[in-house]
């Protein structure tokens, strides 16, 4: 099997009309393939479709900084773009669905901004003088939802659409 490169992973994403997103300059040297249409800073045993999944190794213990990015799904008409960022102070996941079969169609400009929003988000001032870590979950498969992570706990306080773009108002 030929090994993949970033470069060809954009390609079978651009066939598909998916973006290619912002990357943070400090995760964009650690980039690596995960599938045919997906890369992340880190190696995962995870899909990406299972965001709860991932949600659930921050319980666990607070991961170092990643993202990862990509189309991951099961099923023909069950599928999502994905794309999570974890650093020291936030957990940030969006989740986007991209049916097959369906008459709604991936907004690539919508997605590219609400990336450029995450990026935006995980990078913002007041998070600095937060005593606990913020997750958000910007997902149209489940729900919006903005929580914190202290002492172990995740104590979800906001149900919200939008979720990143109502963090980016709220800090």
């Amino acid at each position: 099997m030929a090994t993949l490169s970033l470069a060809d992973i954009a390609v079978n994403l651009e066939a598909l009309g998916v973006p290619f997103p912002p990357v943070p300059k400090a995760l964009s040297e650690y980039l690596m393939p995960l599938s045919d249409y997906a890369f992340g800073s880190c190696l995962t045993e995870i899909p990406l479709y299972h965001l709860e999944a991932h949600l659930g190794q921050l319980l666990n213990q607070w991961p170092s900084d990643y993202v990862m990015y990509g189309l991951s799904g099961h099923g023909f008409n069950s599928r999502a773009v994905h794309y999570y960022l974890v650093t020291d102070r936030c957990a940030l996941f969006v989740q986007r669905s991209m049916p097959v079969l369906s008459s709604s169609a991936l907004q690539p400009g919508q997605l590219t901004h609400l990336m450029q929003q995450t990026i935006e988000l995980s990078c913002h001032p007041a998070l600095d003088s937060c005593e606990d870590q913020l997750v958000v979950v910007d997902s149209d498969i489940l729900y919006g939802r903005i929580g914190k992570f202290q002492n172990g706990q995740l104590n979800w306080q906001h149900e919200v659409d939008s979720a990143i773009e109502h963090a980016l108002a709220i800090l």
